[in-house]
């Protein structure tokens, strides 16, 4: 075969590539960005990922079957160069017997590429190759589109606002609640501050006229108090620090604290309950040398929650907690007021029984300083979430959760919650009876809100003297206190079924 028709040959090739790899981009852009463009307008559900991989896809697929289509023959080539240039079929006859030996052979393959060296390398020519271009210009302009273009966004329909006007009573009802904070004793000058909040919340609500402009000022005041509420009091982070630790004696002081589980009526009696059970725990021990650990350790747990909690060194529940773990007094009466590290130290020499006795004179000092200490926080988060449920009664905002000690998130038994003691379960607010609810509802004894348990206690208590005092059947006493176990307790899984 002559030389000059391999490069004629090749020269068709590199066109027939060319044309194959326009081709098969132009189609495979275009599908893809139709793709695209149908899932952007939500016409067909594709992702780009998607769309892309289709596209690549159809670039291999279409350059394959176009390569394939635009195949020429060498006889094809041959015939169309002897038609073209009048070659007499020289150069089909130069294949036809291109494997024969011979001078005649020899001569004739050299006279017809003589014949192809005059013909000009145009003569394969990118006939048509304008098409392909064009097509490609196509695709790759919708496949930019699709990028480019996007759906106008609808507006979302506008829903009218519905107006307001702060009626008479509510506006009696936040001065009430006003009053009620500027006489509380919660500590300044947070109280102040939450006063100051309700007061600029009836100034805005006397003059909003939409629901949106009620909610926006509600909602500011809402952050407010719950910012002043926190701030109020340390005493939670306190708690959470004191359970995180190891020892029994520090958990169940962090227990002792936790005034959120605090009845309305007899505060103190449960905050000693809870303080003998934390001196209850100090005496479990059977020797000298188990104190000085046990003393040692839960003085340093109190006073590394101190700093954890970061409450001001100033505030008295830090104060005596302080003294707690460290104190060293000796008042000019005789009387002494050792803390947990003192004690340990002092144990060897006071021995086990005077130890013990010491740390009941502590315990004795104290109880009556830290329940007031507590009782300050305790007013301080009453007065600030007593605000917020308010107004969400009266206004019907979202109230916001209230955090409370995290060692009774859990259930019983759990590492994080109660220790299984007759306590019982865990719950919103603490330890205790678990109740349906912890929201506040309104007793009409007291004209207050009190939690639902606390209501719910008052109301058994009135039953329970009804049923001894009453002349009830059986039957109806079984019903009665039937019900009041469900409340309690809810419904076991005989009763469901």
């Amino acid at each position: 075969m002559g030389e000059n028709f391999s490069k004629l040959k090749s020269r068709a090739l590199k066109i027939r590539l060319l044309k194959s790899v326009l081709a098969g981009v132009a189609v495979g852009l275009l599908c893809a960005g139709m793709l695209l463009l149908l899932s952007k307008f939500e016409v067909l559900a594709f992702t780009p990922i998607l769309a892309l991989a289709i596209g690549a896809a159809v670039i291999l697929l279409m350059g394959t079957a176009v390569y394939f289509l635009l195949y020429t023959s060498d006889k094809t080539l041959a015939k169309r160069l002897d038609r073209q240039y009048r070659l007499n079929e020289k150069v089909q006859t130069m294949l036809a017997y291109k494997d024969k030996e011979g001078i005649i052979y020899e001569l004739q393959r050299e006279d017809a590429d003589a014949s192809l060296a005059a013909v000009p390398k145009k003569s394969i020519s990118f006939k048509r190759l304008w098409i392909y271009i064009l097509c490609f210009m196509i695709g790759a302009a919708v496949f930019t589109a699709s990028f480019v273009l996007s759906p106008e966004e609808t507006p979302p329909p506008v829903v009218p606002d519905e107006p307001f006007a702060i009626t008479e009573l509510q506006i009696a009802a936040l001065e009430e609640l006003i009053k009620h904070v500027e006489t509380s004793e919660m500590a300044s000058p947070y109280r102040e501050n939450v006063a100051q909040s309700l007061y600029d919340l009836l100034d805005e609500l006397k003059l909003a006229t939409t629901e949106s402009e009620k909610d926006a000022s509600l909602s500011k005041a809402m952050d407010a108090i719950y910012e002043q509420t926190g701030l109020s009091s340390s005493a939670l982070e306190l708690m959470n620090a004191l359970w995180s630790y190891d020892a029994d004696s520090t958990k169940q002081l962090a227990k002792a604290l936790n005034y959120y589980e605090w009845p309305t009526a007899n505060a103190s009696e449960k905050f000693s309950g809870n303080i003998t059970d934390v001196r209850t725990e100090l005496a479990l021990v059977n020797s000298v040398t188990e104190t000085q650990v046990l003393f040692i350790k839960v003085s340093s747990n109190i006073t590394e929650a101190l700093t954890k909690s970061k409450i001001e060194p100033t505030d008295p529940l830090c104060t005596v907690l302080t003294r707690l773990a460290t104190a060293n007094e000796t008042k000019e009466d005789g009387t002494r007021v050792y803390g947990l590290s003192t004690l340990s130290a002092l144990s060897e020499t006071l021995g086990a029984t005077d130890t013990q006795r010491e740390l009941d004179a502590t315990f004795t000092a104290l109880n009556s300083e830290l329940f007031g200490a507590l009782s300050q926080h305790a007013e301080n988060t009453g007065t600030g979430e007593y605000a917020m449920t308010r107004l969400s009664e009266l206004f019907g905002c979202q109230l916001p959760k209230f955090e409370r000690p995290q060692f009774y998130e859990s259930s019983s038994g759990d590492s994080s919650g109660s220790s299984g003691s007759d306590e019982g379960g865990g719950g919103a607010i603490g330890g205790g009876a678990v109740y349906g609810s912890d929201d506040m509802v309104f007793d009409p004894y007291t004209n207050q809100y009190v939690e639902y348990g606390t209501i719910l206690d008052k109301y058994y208590a009135l039953m329970f003297g009804k049923l001894q005092d009453s002349d009830y059947t059986d039957e109806e006493k079984a019903a009665m206190e039937k019900y009041f176990d469900i409340l309690y307790g809810g419904f076991d899984q005989e009763d469901e079924e």
